[in-house]
């Protein structure tokens, strides 16, 4: 089994479930790509699953919280929410989370919101 990421750099609290409390940096596309972002302490995110799936998905499931830090940040940041989920699946990967787990959790993702976007759920977000 894998071991746990270190999330040293998060805690419990905040309004939202988590805060860092200490910066966390990460490279957009590949290791020293030259596009990095780096989100400050103090930042709070939240690791959101749909109720009816917390028992497949553990909202404070260590090997996800890199990736909903990220995720939330790149949303707030106002970049586009395809974008903002393809970096919760590539950070999700390096930290070794379970493949199939993060393909399921990925695809449904990206399939809520094509189903709200077809069904005129949500406004177009160009994601």
């Amino acid at each position: 089994m894998t071991q746990p990421p270190d999330i040293s750099w998060c805690e419990k609290g905040g309004n939202r479930g988590w805060i860092t409390v200490k910066p966390m940096t990460w490279d957009i596309g590949k290791k020293q790509s030259g596009w990095s972002l780096t989100i400050p302490p103090g930042r709070e995110f939240e690791s959101s699953v749909p109720p009816g799936l917390t028992w497949l998905f553990d909202p404070d499931d260590p090997f996800f919280l890199k990736s909903a830090l990220i995720h939330d940040w790149l949303l707030e940041e106002g970049y586009r929410r395809a974008f903002a989920d393809s970096q919760w699946f590539e950070a999700a990967l390096s930290v070794h989370a379970h493949k199939l787990r993060t393909w399921l959790a990925y695809m449904g993702m990206r399939g809520r919101r094509f189903f709200r976007w077809i069904f005129g759920k949500t406004t177009v977000n160009r994601g």
